[in-house]
Formats: structure tokens, C-alpha cells, sequence
């Protein structure tokens, strides 16, 4: 049947529930027909009405005290706090902007849905100069699209920077969006990403991938330590793998210190039992201890506690009797990891390192056996046993490698056949060097040995030797092979590599003798000054003094190209600083960008080539003297 309950008069019969579950719709319809007239009839159904009515203007009619928009500056904290987004949806985007701008102003927090709603509605139409006067918490709820441009995305990511981007979910799409364009805005690409990069994004630096965590781990890794909350297990194992390779910035576990573990912070956490035990004891000891006895409760108490329970568990251990190993075996496959540590000798791991790469060992295993070979030899393998590392060799850090004295041509071929780790080339720089710098002469056995490996190691030769260097080296050489290599050393390469590359087109060309041009003459980039080349400036200033100095003003701008303009920045160091003493001003002029200290009008240059006879005053930094032709003069010479 119908039912309705019975409800208090006084009430107004605010509510009324029918059910028609066991009667027909026809008759429940009926039913309810007739009672409304009857309502109606006795008058009780227009209360109803009004008070509905009422309370749906109520609901979406605005605040009365935030309408007020003459007020809003001067309201209460607490009235901006407790608005609804109700209230901003139906607002003018003038008086939005004004609600936004009394929130920051008053310093008021709010709730993650008024950020939102506020951030949403002031959204349609954004003025990017507008963004300094919002609340900077707001600001992650912007769409970064609303920004483009360099200038526009630049100014909106510097203010990211300095908000609590928490206010979003980690791993949020919303989250992931920002990073992704703060990085196409500061030009990112791969995984490499710099110090000014990380500094820039500020929170968003906490939700790099792993990927760039690993490629990036110098600069990224300390700000990760101050990121709040876990990582992600990308983040955790890039962070892992960094921190176990030695590298910077916190360089080697076995030599890391008391303020070390402070400034890992967090990434403390991703460390394995390996690594920790490789720091030495007395480290964790004492840094346990001022940990606990300065403050029990923080600042990070949970590792504290888990640094503890992975000390106690990799703590020195008694070899068991009967375990000590007499030979490598695959019996060594099946001990503990304390085992390994406690019972294997460093020498006899190195008298048959052949067994020890002939026995699939896991990456943790072979990490303590190369430590007991570390402990055995603090100060580096000897030759004999580098000659025999075969695949272990993989597990070496550069600072391991740097210890080493490779004295025989076979020892440095047998490091190269195994050297398939990426970036290995860089790394065997060292030992190839000390072999090289030995040897007055560059022996064929030698360039066999270094063929398919890209030539990182040309800087470290010396002029005499660089001009044996056949050209397939050259042509096998990337700009950062040649990044260290002095003047003189280019000096000797450039007109090899010019030599080489000669019968390349003209763009091919540039690009292949580009890395060289730190040795190119004058007479080569007034040729190149015809090109187009576009020579960004920090090549410029890799080009020798002597040959940019005597550059007009109009090849400098035709070598430049779009970037002249960096001659400012660079006006009061070398090249450019000897190539403005050298120029006119009224030739400088020209370039409009305001540079100072070129030769005065009225006055001569005689050249005595006595640079070193001037180089400690302004006006005679040039490789000439320079003379005004006073009016005395001019007459003396008129009456001669």
C-alpha cells in the first residue's frame, strides 16, 4: 500500500516519503492526487513552497559579506577562509581576482577544493602579470598550457618554485603535467638535466623520473634527500644504484663521514645491507649516537632505526669452523652474505680471479668479494692482478681506477676487451693516460689496441704526440673528447683535422671541424665569418686570443650571427675582452650593444708587438701602442 508518515505539525509537513512498493502505480498516483488537495485546501502547502524556495536561493545567492566587493580588502581572515566554490562560481572574474588578492595579502590557508575552484574560475580569463598577486599555493591548479612562450612559461615556473606544489597529490596527472612542461620550458631534453635545472622547478625536482635520477645523479640527488615523503621505486632504485657506484656527489660509501649520512636525509632509506656495510663502522656508530642522544625523535627518526637494524645485520661475524675456503668454488655460491665476508681471503680471491668470473656469483656477492679485494689492497690492484680481472672489471668505481699504474701493453688490452659498460670510455681515460705519457712515440700496437674506442683520452697526450695521431682517430673524436685538451694541443690538431676533413661539403664540414676550432688561425674564421656558421659563445670563447683579436667587427657579427649579442656578457673577458681593444668604437657602435674600451676616434695604432710590455693598463691591453694626435703634433707636422 501507499504509505505516508506521520509527521509533527509544527513542522509544516517539511518532508513526506510515499512508498508504493505493494500498490498499483494508478492507485498510488490517486491517492496522492487527493492528498494535495486536501493540503492545499486547508492552507499547509504553501509553507512548504516558500521555505523551499528560500533555501534553494540561499544555496546559490553569494556570501553577502564577500559580495560587498568595496569590503573585501578589509574583511576578517576568517571570512576569507570559509568561502564555498558556489560562492566563486558566481562571482565576476574581477571580484575573483580580488578575493584571490586579499587571501595572499592576509596570508589565509585554505582547503585544497578552494584552491581548485579559485584557481579554475580565474582561469578563463588569466592574465599571466596577474600571477604575482595570487596566492603561490594556487598556483599548481593553473593549467600550464595557459603559458606559452619562453617568457610566459618562464615567469609561471619561477613562481611553481617557490609554492607548495603538495598541495597535489604525488603522481597526481595533474602533478606529472607540471614537471613535464617546466621541462619543455627550460629547454630539457633526455636525461640530463643541470643544477639550474633542478633549482628551477623547485618541489617538481622531487618527481623526477629515475631515469634522469641516473643520468643526472650529481645535482639531483641532493635535492631528493630534502624531498619530503617516500620515492617512488624508480626514484629508489636509480637513487640505490648512484649511491653504491661511489660516484658524485657523496663520492665512495667506504669514504663517506658523519656529516655525510646528515646530508643523505632521506635517501638514506634506499641503501641496501652492501651498501652499509661498507661505511665504515665508526661512522654509523657515531652518527647513530648523535642521532639518539641530540634528538630521539627527529629529525628522521625512522632511519635512524633503520640504519640501525641493517648495521646489526651485516655486524662482523666469526668465519664457522670448517668454512674458511682453501680454493674458488661453486661451493662459495651457496654461503651467506656474512659468510663471504667473514671467511674469503682478498689474496686468494686475486690468485684465482679466473674462478671467480668463471661462477655466476649475483651482483651483491661480487660486491663483497670486491671489497675484500679493496681491504687487501688499499692502495690499488697490483698490475698482475688488473691483467686478469676479465669481467670483474665491470664492478670497478673511477676512483678505483685511479689508483692504478698500467705499465704493459697488454695489461691496457686486456681492460679494453672487456670494457663494454657504458661510459667505461671515460673512465679508462686514467690508466690509458699514464700508460701514454710513458712513451715518447705513439706505437702502432698502442692505436690497434685503442681502434673502436672514441679517442677521450687525446688531452692527455702530449703536442709531440698528438702529431702522430692518424686520422682516423680525428674523425672518430666528439667534442667532449677534445674538452679539456689546452691551446697548444689544438693547435696541433686543427690543421691535421682540417687536413683530414677537407674534402667534405661545407656544412658536413663545420660540423666535424667544429670541436677542433680552439686551434683555428685567423686566416680559417674569416673564412668561416662567410659561411652562415651562427658560432654560438661559448665556442667563441674557446677560439684563440691571437686569432680572434685581429677579427673585424663585421666578421665577429657574420661569425656570431644571432648570437653578437653575447659579446656584452663576455666584453671584459678573453677573446672578446683583446678583441674590443682592438676595434674602433665608431666600428663597436655599430653593433648597438653598448660595448666600451675599443680605440678612440683621433686616435692611431702603431704596432711595436710588445703585448707583454702593456698588458697591465687599460688602454694598452692591445698588441699595439696607441697614440693621440694632439693638435701640437698636427701643427709640427704642417710646419715640417
Amino acid at each position: 500500500m501507499c504509505v505516508m508518515e506521520e509527521l509533527p505539525l509544527d513542522r509544516g509537513l517539511e518532508t513526506m516519503a510515499l512508498s508504493t512498493a505493494q500498490l498499483p502505480q494508478r492507485f498510488c498516483r490517486t491517492f496522492i492526487h487527493s492528498s494535495l488537495l486536501l493540503l492545499l485546501s486547508l492552507g499547509w502547502v504553501q509553507p512548504l513552497r516558500t521555505e523551499t524556495v528560500m533555501t534553494q536561493q540561499a544555496a546559490i545567492l553569494p556570501n553577502p559579506v564577500l559580495a560587498n566587493k568595496s569590503d573585501i580588502v578589509s574583511l576578517d581572515p576568517s571570512f576569507l577562509r570559509d568561502f564555498t566554490c558556489m560562492e566563486v562560481s558566481g562571482m565576476s572574474t574581477e571580484h575573483a581576482q580580488d578575493l584571490a588578492m586579499a587571501i595572499k595579502q592576509k596570508n589565509v590557508t585554505l582547503r585544497v577544493d578552494q584552491l581548485h575552484c579559485l584557481a579554475l574560475h580565474l582561469s578563463k580569463h588569466l592574465v599571466p602579470k596577474n600571477l604575482d598577486t595570487f596566492p603561490l599555493d594556487m598556483l599548481p591548479f593553473f593549467n600550464p598550457d595557459l603559458f606559452t612562450g619562453s617568457q610566459a612559461c618562464t615567469q609561471f615556473f619561477s613562481s611553481i618554485a617557490k609554492a607548495n606544489v603538495d598541495v597535489l597529490p604525488r603522481g597526481s596527472p595533474e602533478r606529472r603535467r607540471l614537471l613535464l612542461a617546466a621541462l619543455t620550458c627550460q629547454g630539457v631534453q633526455g636525461s640530463q638535466v643541470s643544477e639550474n635545472n633542478v633549482q628551477a622547478l623547485g618541489g617538481l625536482a622531487c618527481d623526477l623520473p629515475g631515469h634522469i635520477v641516473a643520468k643526472s645523479a650529481a645535482v639531483v640527488l641532493p635535492r631528493l634527500a630534502a624531498c619530503p615523503g617516500p620515492l617512488d621505486q624508480d626514484q629508489q632504485e636509480a637513487a640505490k644504484e648512484a649511491l653504491q657506484g661511489g660516484g658524485p656527489p657523496y663520492g665512495p660509501p667506504s669514504r663517506w663521514s658523519v656529516s655525510t649520512l646528515d646530508a643523505l636525509q632521506s635517501l638514506l632509506a634506499v641503501l641496501d645491507q652492501s651498501t652499509i656495510h661498507t661505511i665504515p663502522k665508526e661512522v654509523t656508530d657515531a652518527w647513530i649516537l648523535h642521532r639518539t642522544s641530540q634528538d630521539p625523535s627527529g629529525p628522521w627518526p625512522e632511519l635512524t632505526t633503520i640504519l640501525m637494524r641493517l648495521k646489526r645485520s651485516t655486524e662482523e661475524k666469526a668465519c664457522p669452523p670448517g668454512r674458511k675456503p682453501q680454493v674458488v668454488d661453486e661451493d662459495l655460491f651457496f654461503y651467506e652474505d656474512w659468510e663471504l665476508q667473514a671467511c674469503v681471503d682478498g689474496a686468494l680471491l686475486a690468485s684465482q680471479m679466473d674462478r671467480v668470473n668463471a661462477i655466476p656469483f649475483t651482483y651483491q656477492q661480487l660486491n663483497i668479494l670486491k671489497r675484500k679485494l679493496d681491504e687487501t689492497y688499499p692502495q690499488g690492484y697490483p698490475e698482475s692482478l688488473i691483467l686478469r680481472l676479465g669481467h670483474f672489471f665491470s664492478l670497478m668505481s673511477p676512483e678505483d681506477i685511479q689508483k692504478w699504474n698500467v705499465t704493459s701493453l697488454d695489461t691496457l688490452k686486456a681492460l679494453l676487451k672487456v670494457s663494454k659498460r657504458p661510459n667505461m670510455d671515460t673512465e679508462l681515460v686514467t690508466p690509458i693516460a699514464r700508460y701514454l705519457m710513458e712513451r715518447g712515440q705513439l706505437e702502432k700496437g698502442i692505436l690497434d689496441a685503442l681502434d673502436g674506442f672514441y679517442p677521450a683520452y687525446l688531452c692527455a697526450l702530449s703536442p709531440k704526440q698528438l702529431g702522430s695521431v692518424p686520422a682516423s682517430v680525428l674523425w672518430a673524436a666528439r667534442p667532449q673528447d677534445l674538452d679539456s685538451c689546452s691551446s697548444k694541443q689544438l693547435g696541433v690538431l686543427y690543421p691535421r683535422a682540417h687536413l683530414a676533413f677537407q674534402n667534405m661539403s661545407g656544412p658536413e664540414y663545420i660540423g666535424k671541424i667544429w670541436a677542433f676550432l680552439g686551434g683555428a688561425s685567423t686566416e680559417d674564421l674569416q673564412a668561416l665569418s662567410h659561411q652562415n656558421v651562427s658560432m654560438d659563445m661559448a665556442t667563441f670563447k674557446k677560439l684563440p686570443v691571437e686569432a680572434v683579436e685581429r677579427l673585424t667587427v663585421a666578421e665577429v657579427q657574420n661569425l656570431l650571427g644571432p648570437h653578437v649579442a653575447g659579446l656584452k656578457a663576455e666584453e671584459r673577458n678573453s677573446p672578446v675582452k683583446e678583441w674590443i681593444f682592438q676595434q674602433r668604437q665608431e666600428d663597436l657602435d655599430m653593433l648597438g650593444l653598448g660595448l666600451h674600451g675599443g680605440i678612440p676616434n683621433g686616435y692611431l695604432v702603431l704596432e711595436l708587438n710588445s703585448r707583454e710590455a702593456f698588458s697591465g693598463g687599460t688602454s694598452f691591453l692591445a698588441s699595439g701602442l696607441v697614440v693621440a694626435l694632439t693638435p701640437a703634433l698636427l701643427m709640427a707636422d704642417t710646419l715640417s
